[in-house]
């Protein structure tokens, strides 16, 4: 399972999470449209040319194009069954639905999906919109199977070739808009020019009586990027593009380029370009004037083949601010997209720019890292957005830096009693890593007015997202002001992490690398249609070499242009074992300290053997997955408000607490995680992050009833379950001080009311942030609580009986040189203290009570053998 994500809600109007373009329903026209009569009466005919319309049925929604969107479920269902809108009527023209809808008023427009099945796919990858009624309410229109055009009149379909696509080197498919009769020899009628001639045909789609698609075998094997047109002496003429021969293997051995020199090579004296592009008959690049210069105005440059598919072009001369894209030709389409390298754009990722790196880093600029093991059980990592972090006007971070890079450079901020806040709360926390939430390039928010965006919507993956810029037009400013944080939290003794989303982009048709190799970045199912185990309506090809040499690229530029010490991995799952053993590879020869971290939640686009995910982590070494065990058995599941876990009273979730406590090791027969790491350092111990309701907001959910107070030692308990386990312990900026987002558990576009940090609760809550800042310490100051091996936690940490609803555990320190000799730690959700023998009588010093918590003694039980655990608290003894 996995949490929510930004891209859930999108897709819970539609019901698409197998096949829908999900994205694409935010890419409406902006003009308005009239508000739609109350009740509408649409007439639907649709037509297949193959004539196949068993479980094919309508999904429709009512829409608003100005504003937003209120398809939401509930409306849906009002006339619009889960199981779908079934055909009901045929004529002339093919199939026919009828349906009046009601409660328009709110509404302009209907959205229609013609699907099979309950989504096993769709007719076509776009959502299509009825936009136009008359005064009656009226709506009678005509589809097409892969036409995107709605009607409304019957259209005059005459025979034609849709498309030729390129499937392997000796086969062609031919998708035609009505059925052919083949004969069964010879060449049925068509023709290839350049140089290939068609040996059989036979059929793919339908039959020899009457076929819609149907396979052309040629005499000799293509050559891919080659000018071919097919014709058909009733059918007419299409060029030929790439098709499925993209994902063989011989494509892959014939076109895979290892250079490192894709993107833009600058120097003062020449930039080089060069991109990959196999399938494209020809390549230009185009410069640019000025960022608003049109493309038909572009100079136009013609790029030469060169090696495995890449195409090269070098301008003389000083090329730094120099905008440009690419020109990419392939068959009938001509293409204009960024380049996929490109490390600095225009305003909203539009254009790419020429820059010289090297004038981009701030004065004060190191390539040296804060002091760190490299060992990840000894992190602490604090997941922080950008935004969050100074928007609040309780930060007292200066105006001109609110939701910016800059806002990082603030290091000493405080509220007027003294309150730290921003980066100087995060120091004084104890924690070692900052990961910051998504800031790459992401498409969701307007640069030039930005509003509130997690930002999991990647555009251009190898440049900083403009909206936390202080100029987003300046193409150098954002990358010299987020070297300026970066530096600023280097400075302050924290390591940076980012959050990096090469599992899905935001809208697959604009994409650069769709646009240049159609087809190539994404995987597909059976039928044609997108895969979408994201739930953001696609799934990046990571098993494909140049998507894996992109991404693994990517993550390299990353770490030593800006110096990156870690990166957490957006939905891992769906990405490729061998994707990720190369990123973990790469890394380690930049930096071995280098942290990797991932959602390994057990993503469906790619065969078992080998999804990055918690089942495969033993194939992993050197990266953590996020441990939904111990988080749903500390607080309750995820994707129920008011489902309990361990600290809220659920004592049948005790194993599951006990598998995380260990770090999902294989610790015995008793003590079984859903999942196994090789060793703790794989395992993400945490009990809040920015998917689903924050602690403070599921607890209150929870806990019927509960008092302040209540929910305050709850919350400690939680936090010190996670922080305390064996592994790699992860919070939420805020967790600390209980941070609330008003019961909001998918805030990816929320306001900033709801998402930002409110500083001020650090103060009000100043005895949970203690707590919390002890139990850091605590954990910080003990290797025992960070012991790096499976063995180690076999051999040290020990489960001790206790009552039912409660868990102990001692360890011992001397392994692993801890000052401590032995340690018992006790978590005790009831409502009542808990009595629990301790392992051995002696004197027993308390570091952790109550609320209490850290290195210093609270406490000494003088030759205990027991010791009394307050309720709904934690006890750490040592002696």
């Amino acid at each position: 399972m996995f949490a929510s994500n930004p891209c859930t809600k999108v897709l819970s109007r539609v019901k698409a999470l197998g096949v829908v373009g999900a994205l694409l329903l935010l890419t409406l026209p902006s003009q308005a449209f009239a508000a739609a009569p109350a009740t509408i009466h649409l007439t639907v005919h649709y037509q297949r040319p193959a004539e196949d319309y068993t479980n094919w049925n309508l999904w429709l929604w009512k829409n608003v194009i100005v504003g937003n969107d209120q398809g939401e479920d509930a409306q849906d269902k009002a006339f619009s069954p889960a199981e779908g809108s079934a055909f009901t009527e045929s004529d002339a023209f093919g199939k026919v639905f009828k349906a009046d809808i009601t409660d328009m008023n709110s509404f302009d427009n209907v959205g229609i999906i013609v699907r099979k099945g309950a989504w096993v796919s769709k007719d076509i990858s776009v959502n299509r919109f009825i936009t136009n009624f008359d005064a009656s309410g009226n709506a009678e229109v005509w589809i097409v199977q892969d036409d995107a055009t709605i009607y409304t009149a019957a259209p005059a379909l005459g025979k034609s070739m849709k498309s030729a696509k390129l499937d392997d080197f000796r086969a062609i498919s031919v998708d035609l808009s009505q059925k052919i009769l083949l004969s069964g020899s010879g060449d049925e009628g068509f023709t290839i020019t350049g140089g290939l001639k068609v040996a059989s045909v036979t059929a793919l789609v339908g039959s020899a009586a009457g076929a819609t698609r149907v396979q052309l075998n040629v005499d000799s094997d293509a050559t891919i990027g080659s000018d071919y047109t097919v014709t058909h002496t009733s059918f007419g003429s299409v060029k030929v593009t790439a098709g499925k021969i993209i994902e063989s293997d011989g494509f892959n051995a014939r076109y895979l380029y290892t250079g490192n020199d894709l993107g833009n090579a600058y120097s003062a004296a020449s930039t080089t370009f060069r991109v990959w592009a196999p399938t494209a008959s020809a390549v230009s690049l185009l410069t640019y004037p000025k960022a608003s210069t049109p493309s038909t105005e572009a100079k136009v440059i013609p790029m030469a083949s060169s090696a495995k598919g890449t195409w090269v072009v070098t301008l003389t001369g000083d090329q730094d601010g120099t905008i440009y894209d690419y020109r990419v030709t392939l068959g009938n389409t001509i293409n204009d997209a960024v380049d996929p390298y490109v490390r600095a754009t225009t305003a909203n990722g539009e254009h790419g720019v020429v820059v010289n790196l090297s004038k981009t880093y701030p004065a004060n600029w190191k390539n040296s890292k804060p002091a760190f093991s490299g060992k990840a059980t000894d992190a602490v990592i604090y997941e922080l957005h950008v935004r969050d972090l100074s928007q609040d006007s309780s930060s007292n971070i200066p105006t001109a830096h609110k939701g910016k890079y800059l806002a990082l450079t603030d290091v000493k901020t405080s509220m007027g009693d003294s309150t730290k806040t921003g980066v100087s709360a995060i120091k004084d926390l104890g924690v070692t890593h900052v990961e910051l939430q998504p800031i790459f390039d992401y498409a969701s928010v307007d640069e030039l007015n930005p509003s509130f965006n997690w930002g999991y919507d990647p555009q251009n993956y190898n440049v900083p997202e403009g909206s936390y810029s202080s100029n987003p037009s300046n193409p150098t400013a954002r990358i010299t002001e987020l070297k300026s944080g970066i530096q600023a939290l280097h400075d302050q003794g924290l390591r940076v992490m980012m959050d990096v989303v090469y599992n899905h982009v935001f809208a697959p048709a604009g994409f650069s690398q769709e646009k240049i190799v159609p087809g190539y970045f994404f995987r597909k199912n059976a039928d044609g249609s997108l895969t979408n185990g994201s739930g953001c309506g696609n799934d990046v090809a990571s098993e494909r070499p140049m998507v894996r040499k992109f991404i693994v690229d990517s993550a390299k530029y990353w770490a030593t242009q800006y110096n990156m010490d870690g990166f957490r991995f957006d939905l891992m799952g769906l990405i490729d074992l061998t994707t990720m053993q190369q990123v973990r590879s790469e890394l380690t020869k930049i930096n071995p300290t280098i942290l990797i971290i991932g959602e390994g939640w057990d993503m469906g686009t790619l065969p078992d053997a080998i999804r990055s995910n918690q089942k495969n982590i033993d194939k992993l070494p050197g990266i953590a997955a996020f441990n939904d065990e111990l988080r749903d058995g500390v607080k309750g599941s995820v994707f129920n408000s008011t489902d309990n876990g361990f600290a809220t009273g659920k004592a049948t979730a005790a194993q599951s607490v006990q598998a995380g406590i260990v770090g999902n090791v294989f610790y015995s027969r008793e003590v079984l995680g859903k999942w196994f790491t090789n060793d703790p350092t794989q395992s993400v111990n945490y009990v809040e992050a920015h998917d689903n309701l924050t602690l403070f907001d599921k607890l209150t959910a929870s806990v019927s009833g509960a008092t302040p107070a209540k929910i305050e030692a709850l919350d400690r308990l939680s936090a010190s379950i996670a922080l305390l386990a064996q592994g790699v312990p992860f919070m939420q900026a805020g967790q600390e001080f209980l941070r609330s987002k008003n019961g909001d558990s998918n805030s990816y576009k929320s306001s900033d009311a709801i998402n930002s940090i409110k500083w001020d609760l650090r103060a009000k809550n100043a005895s949970t942030v203690n707590y919390y800042k002890g139990i850091i310490a605590l954990r910080k100051a003990h290797p025992a609580f960070r012991l790096a091996t499976t063995p180690l936690v076999q051999k040290n940490l020990t489960f001790i009986k206790a009552p039912t609803g409660v868990i102990a555990y001692s360890l011992k320190g001397a392994a692993v040189k801890d000052s401590w000799g032995s340690i018992v730690v006790v978590h005790n959700p009831g409502a009542s203290s808990a009595t629990v023998t301790l392992p051995s009588k002696g004197d027993w010093k308390v570091v952790v009570q109550g609320a209490k918590a850290g290195v210093k003694v609270i406490q000494t039980l003088k030759s205990a053998t027991k010791v009394s655990v307050p309720a709904m608290s934690t006890l750490v003894v040592e002696k």
